[in-house]
């Protein structure tokens, strides 16, 4: 949706009341005005449509109790963290960031370590070398890692460009990072059987039946 500058006059009282609801939302006033009007009039904002999606997205995780839902730091990010199973169990956080490219929903997926083990640093980056591997096997799929223990994904999104199919999108992603999550501990699992451990994500990726 397109947006405009518009000039309004308003009550300093309900501009300080919309200020303090804003913060706690961690969104800016000009957003919260928007939402605001928007559902006066029975519309739906790009941002309220990432948070029915991401409302989904935690309905589908919470059966899993091995993640841990975040809070949201912006609209258009989702986070979750899952442990690993290593030493001192280490977490791994996944994160969706979601939004509008000319007129299309576009996304990408972040999956972030803070480790400052490099033995835990080197079994990871051996992993998403054989996930992008296996992965590109299938489908070309566009694999990124920046600096540091951070790994991303450019989410494919083609078939979830209609507003009614948030839930299907939802279930989409947590397909995906649950297969991901899974893959993980697979791996970790097998370190001492390093010779089958491609087999074994191999057989494992092709049964996730996943869409993005």
């Amino acid at each position: 949706m397109k947006k405009s500058v518009y000039s309004l006059v308003l009550m300093d009282d309900v501009v300080e009341a919309i200020d303090e609801l804003a913060y706690s939302l961690h969104t800016s006033r000009s957003n919260l005005i928007n939402q605001i009007l928007a559902e006066k009039v029975s519309l739906t904002t790009p941002e309220q449509y990432l948070q029915k999606i991401f409302q989904s997205l935690s309905d589908y995780l919470k059966p899993y109790a091995h993640f841990q839902i975040q809070n949201q730091a912006a609209d258009h990010m989702y986070s979750v963290k899952s442990a690993l199973r290593y030493k001192y169990n280490p977490t791994i956080r996944y994160c969706v960031y979601l939004g509008q490219q000319e007129g299309h929903l576009t996304g990408q997926l972040r999956v972030i370590s803070r480790t400052q083990s490099d033995i835990l640093y080197f079994y990871l980056n051996e992993f998403f070398r054989l996930w992008e591997h296996i992965e590109n096997e299938m489908s070309p799929t566009l694999w990124e890692q920046e600096e540091g223990s951070k790994w991303l994904r450019t989410l494919r999104l083609e078939l979830f460009q209609k507003p009614h199919q948030s839930t299907d999108l939802a279930s989409a992603l947590s397909t995906y990072i649950k297969g991901l999550d899974d893959g993980l501990k697979l791996y970790f699992g097998s370190l001492e059987n390093e010779k089958n451990q491609y087999n074994l994500l191999r057989e494992h990726y092709k049964k996730m039946h996943h869409l993005i």
